[in-house]
C-alpha cells in the first residue's frame, strides 16, 4: 500500500497514538519508567482531541466501509487484536484540507500492554498510518533491530547497561515497514531514552 506522507503524523501524535518522538525521529528522555508513549494526549477534553478529532462510538466508525475493511485486514493478520478494545475518532475540523484522515482507530488490550493503531485516509480509504506494539523481550529477533541496537551501543555506550523496556513499529502496514522505536530503561533509576531505528537499513534515525 502506498503511504500518504502528510500532516497526519502530527495529528496522530496529538491523539496519543505515539509520542512526538515516534514522528520526529528525536531522542526523547523520560523520567518515568512505566510511561506508555501511546497514552499521551494534547489539549483534549470530552468531545474534541487536539481541536481536530472527535471521539465517536466504535459502531459509528465501523459503519464506514473503509474503516471496516481496514480493521478486518488487521484482524486477519493479527488475530489477537480481535480481543482488543476499540476507540474511534473522527476528523471534524480538517475537512477543508485536501489531505486528512476520516477516522483514527485505536485497538488496545484492556491492560494497555499491547496495541495496534491506524488511520484511514479520507481520499483513498487506505491506511495512512499504523503504529503497532512489539514484545520488548523478542524485538531483537526482528530484521535489522540487532544491528541497529549495536550501532546505538557504539554511539551511546552507557545504554549497554539499560534494558529494552518497550518497543513499537511504525508504518509496517502502510508502507511495507518503516521504523522501530525502542525505549531503553535503566533498572535502578527508571531513566529511559527512546531511539528510532530504520526498519530497512538498521540505521539510527537521527534527531531532527
Amino acid at each position: 500500500m502506498k503511504k500518504n506522507r502528510k500532516k497526519t503524523s502530527v495529528r496522530l501524535a496529538a491523539l496519543g497514538l505515539a509520542t512526538v518522538i515516534s514522528l520526529s525521529g528525536a531522542l526523547v528522555v523520560s523520567a518515568n519508567e512505566n510511561e506508555n508513549p501511546t497514552q499521551k494526549t494534547v489539549a483534549q477534553n470530552n468531545e474534541l482531541y487536539a481541536g481536530t478529532y472527535k471521539k465517536v462510538s466504535a459502531s459509528e466508525a465501523l459503519a464506514d466501509k473503509d474503516v471496516k475493511a481496514k480493521i478486518d485486514q488487521v484482524y486477519a493478520q493479527f488475530p489477537e487484536t480481535k480481543s482488543y478494545e476499540i476507540d474511534a475518532y473522527e476528523d471534524v475540523v480538517s475537512k477543508s484540507d485536501s489531505e486528512y484522515d476520516k477516522y483514527v482507530i485505536r485497538l488496545e488490550e484492556k491492560d494497555g500492554a499491547n496495541f495496534f493503531h491506524f488511520a484511514v485516509d479520507s481520499k483513498t480509504g487506505n491506511f495512512s498510518y499504523t503504529i503497532q506494539s512489539l514484545d520488548a523481550s523478542t524485538v531483537l529477533s526482528y530484521p535489522n533491530v540487532k544491528s541497529g541496537v549495536d550501532k546505538i551501543h557504539v554511539s551511546l555506550p552507557e545504554l549497554k547497561s539499560y534494558e529494552i523496556s518497550s518497543a513499537y513499529v511504525i508504518d509496517n502496514f502502510a508502507s511495507n515497514f518503516s521504523r522501530y522505536n525502542l525505549t531503553f530503561t535503566k533498572k535502578n533509576t527508571g531513566h529511559s531514552i527512546t531511539i528510532g531505528i530504520d526498519g530497512k537499513t538498521g540505521d539510527i534515525i537521527p534527531e531532527k
